[in-house]
């Protein structure tokens, strides 16, 4: 006679509290950040897929799928659903109880790593950088390697979302007030954001400040530069953002600040010009849906020669002058 099978609530929870999200990524080839990880978030890449493990293990998210929409985050349950489709519940229970109590490599690795020495906040580490110099290893980086032409990064710079970190280039996310909250960390060996950043948006306003009626938004605050250097349709009140990545809630709400204030100005529009990726459409589709819900008009740019993104347009311009 068939019975349908039941997992009790305390097999359930014996699971969700035993078997770490990241083990079960790293038994399906994920490969763990380092540099991007810390102690309570670990990152994981498999090709173009990334995932966040949270919550000590129990939890996790798709950064390039919009928040909400279905096999976007979950628990170790719905993660194992996500990574094979075709399981059936009871061998999703059968193979998540073999797990219970395995740790994952990547947690011993974090746990290892140098602990933080510097606790000030990031407008106090920003405010720490110095201005960006001509023939400097940021500015050579961004001029040279990034092929960003001078002017619009004399302009960055001039505008204060744009310091010299020595080793990196610093590009600031501000809050509404315009205070620092993190920052984008971008140079030959670091790409990352800093620590206890607040990712909300790096935003670049060429010229004098005017009501924005035109936001640009790309994936990285060297795109968002990239573009405006690119930008033949540029006009006045043109905001040039970067949401540094995946789109988490202080971002979302940056974004539909704007919007809405957009809403009664004449010809406002949204320019989406993230990568031409399958990530980077994720992204268009959440922005589409911000425009849509308040009442902006929205278009999609791509780079012109089918680059992955804009500042590699900029290269190959460059590598072929």
């Amino acid at each position: 006679m068939y019975q349908r099978f039941e997992l009790s609530e305390q097999d359930r929870q014996t699971i969700v509290s035993g078997v770490s999200c990241a083990t079960l990524l790293e038994n399906h080839h994920f490969l763990l950040v380092a540099e991007k990880s810390t102690k309570r978030c670990f990152k994981y890449r498999r090709g173009e897929e990334h995932i966040i493990v949270n919550h000590g293990g129990k939890g996790w998210w798709d950064a390039q799928r919009p928040r909400g929409t279905p096999d976007s985050s979950g628990d170790v349950f719905d993660l194992c659903r996500r990574l094979d489709p075709t399981i059936k519940w009871r061998e999703v229970c059968t193979k998540l109880g073999e797990l219970v109590g395995v740790q994952p490599k990547g947690a011993a690795y974090v746990a290892h790593k140098a602990p933080r020495t510097d606790e000030r906040s990031p407008a106090e580490r920003w405010a720490d950088r110095k201005s960006l110099y001509r023939g400097g290893k940021v500015w050579n980086y961004l001029i040279r390697e990034r092929c960003l032409p001078e002017a619009i990064v004399r302009e960055a710079a001039a505008k204060g979302c744009l310091r010299d970190g020595y080793h990196a280039a610093w590009f600031a996310h501000t809050d509404e007030q315009g205070a620092v909250c993190g920052a984008e960390l971008r140079g030959p060996d670091t790409h990352i954001c800093l620590s206890d950043s607040i990712k909300t948006l790096f935003r670049f306003q060429p010229g004098s400040v005017q009501p924005v009626h035109r936001l640009v938004v790309c994936e990285a605050a060297i795109d968002a530069l990239s573009f405006a250097a690119l930008d033949q349709a540029r006009v006045a009140g043109t905001l040039y953002a970067s949401t540094a990545g995946g789109m988490g809630p202080e971002t979302i709400a940056a974004i539909q600040t704007h919007l809405a204030a957009m809403k009664a100005l004449p010809e406002a529009v949204l320019v989406v010009a993230t990568d031409d990726d399958d990530a980077g459409n994720a992204f268009a589709d959440t922005l589409y849906r911000l425009a849509d819900d308040a009442g902006v008009a929205f278009m999609r740019r791509l780079p012109p020669d089918r680059a992955k993104d804009f500042n590699q347009t900029l290269k190959n311009r460059a590598q072929a002058a």
